[in-house]
């Protein structure tokens, strides 16, 4: 089933889980209506051929923040703002606030809003051996009665601009292939392996339409449901 998993997104970000529709907006209108000083990076950049009517941009292109969190000042007593760390992506999938710990409240104001983190965030750990390049995607829903949280300094930020969906984004950047790319591309020691922003902000990224995306990410949503009650009935 994880195998199968992986073959799905790796048919998806080389355009081959759902057909292309003409019809489509190219993608570079919506890239340009984000950036007019876009410039479309050339097929040659990357190891692999996109479908006609895809872009291939930079992830940093994408994204209206993209950054690792701050070094936190960590208060014992009071539990009321959390702090996201890379254990808060959980090894098996999804996200748990359990075990974060918090931040004094006399520093709040240290914190640019911008850091506290939104649905639609793609959370990348980037620090350390066995956890670098965990890749999760946050939703609001999992604050439960914290008013936000904000990530650590071991933990990247990739937020996407409104206009691109960004579970295709998590869905790319979940893939083997991407995965693979991180873990070429770390630097630091055998015990205290870093992913560097850089490298996020460099990464080619195969941009399909919108239109394509969303269609994607539903097919990617049915399949894995389908593989997810497979994996429920065995484990009965």
């Amino acid at each position: 089933i994880k195998q199968a998993k992986s073959k799905i997104l790796d048919l998806a970000i080389h355009g081959k889980l759902v057909p292309q529709d003409p019809n489509d907006e190219p993608p570079i209108e919506l890239l340009k209506r984000i950036n007019p000083d876009f410039t479309p990076c050339d097929n040659g950049h990357y190891t692999f051929d996109v479908p006609n009517g895809w872009n291939w941009c930079k992830l940093n292109d994408l994204c209206s923040f993209l950054s690792r969190g701050k070094s936190p000042k960590y208060s014992e007593d009071d539990k009321t703002y959390p702090v996201f760390a890379q254990k808060c992506n959980l090894k098996e999938g999804g996200i748990s606030l359990e075990q974060a710990r918090f931040l004094d409240p006399s520093t709040i104001n240290k914190w640019d809003s911008k850091y506290k983190l939104q649905t639609g965030d793609v959370l990348v750990n980037s620090t350390g051996t066995g956890t670098v390049g965990r890749t999760r995607l946050f939703d609001e829903s999992y604050l439960g009665k914290y008013p936000f949280v904000v990530p650590d300094s071991h933990v990247s930020v990739v937020r996407t601009y409104e206009e691109i969906n960004s579970e295709y984004v998590f869905a790319y950047m979940s893939s083997q292939l991407i995965q693979q790319y991180i873990e070429d591309n770390l630097a630091g020691s055998t015990n205290q392996k870093e992913l560097y922003i850089g490298v996020l902000e460099n990464l080619y990224f195969p941009f399909p339409p919108i239109n394509e995306q969303q269609r994607i990410v539903q097919k990617i949503e049915e399949l894995f449901s389908v593989l997810d009650n497979i994996q429920n009935a065995l484990e009965v």
